[in-house]
């Protein structure tokens, strides 16, 4: 495969898709995220068994309290990494089985899992109001609309992936592998697809991991291995994919 083409080459588009289905691409974004799914579940059975005994901050356990400060804001972090990883795994599992709605479901979901995430990571006390709230408080105060004015998304990716993992929706038949066994009618999204997934799951990292640096008092030290190796995983994806390199250039 070529370099990337200039953005304004008459070229582009065809590179682009020729890239897209590059078998060899291919193998390294499934490579990252069956790397990432195995990390994301490590993180997610020690933060929760954590959750229990170290509860984050807390060093007194033997007389912590359920509904302590610390230990609700801890309890909550963990409940929403532990989501993340369930969304994670059975999104990656799904790409292996070619079900690409059911990934495109997971994803939205997953976007909503970062929202909470990037959230508690500026403010600990957040994840305490989000893990004390009732029902109606969930669905009046922690809505997506509200959590990307408070984090700073953008709508249109919400809606874009609304669109074919939400609410069921015609342009979601694209996803459907039975519907178009030969790939004849939507050549490239499952392609596309197991890209999105792939920066997705590096942003669920990332805020998993920015989080648990800032607010979890052992978390850096005992976990140095695993964010590390999902450090390597990104960088070889990245460095290996032409994809990756056009859609996100210099910015990481």
């Amino acid at each position: 495969m070529s370099e990337p083409p200039r953005p304004d080459s008459d070229t582009t588009r065809a590179w682009f898709r020729e890239a897209l289905l590059d078998k060899a691409h291919d193998s390294e974004r499934r490579l990252f995220l069956s790397t990432m799914r195995e990390l994301i579940v490590n993180i997610e059975n020690w933060v929760a068994i954590d959750s229990w005994l170290g509860a984050g901050k807390v060093t007194n356990t033997k007389s912590r309290d359920e509904y302590g400060r610390e230990f609700a804001e801890f309890r909550a972090v963990a409940t929403v990494i532990c989501m993340s990883s369930e969304l994670t795994e059975s999104a990656v599992e799904m790409v292996g089985r070619r079900r690409f709605y059911a990934v495109g479901a997971c994803l939205r979901q997953l976007i909503e899992c970062e929202y909470l995430l990037i959230w508690f990571g500026e403010e600990i006390s957040n994840a305490r109001k989000w893990r004390e709230s009732d029902p109606d408080t969930i669905r009046l105060a922690f809505t997506p609309k509200k959590m990307r004015k408070l984090t700073g998304f953008p709508d249109q990716e919400y809606w874009d992936h609304c669109a074919t993992g939400g609410h069921p929706a015609p342009v979601g038949a694209r996803l459907l592998e039975k519907l178009d066994p030969m790939r004849s009618a939507w050549p490239f999204s499952a392609a596309e697809l197991t890209v999105d997934l792939g920066l997705h799951i590096r942003r669920i990292w990332k805020a998993t991991d920015s989080l648990l640096a800032k607010h979890h008092a052992r978390y850096s030290s005992v976990r140095a291995r695993e964010r590390a190796q999902a450090d390597d995983a990104w960088s070889s994806w990245r460095h290996n994919d032409p994809i990756v390199q056009m859609l996100l250039g210099a910015d990481e």
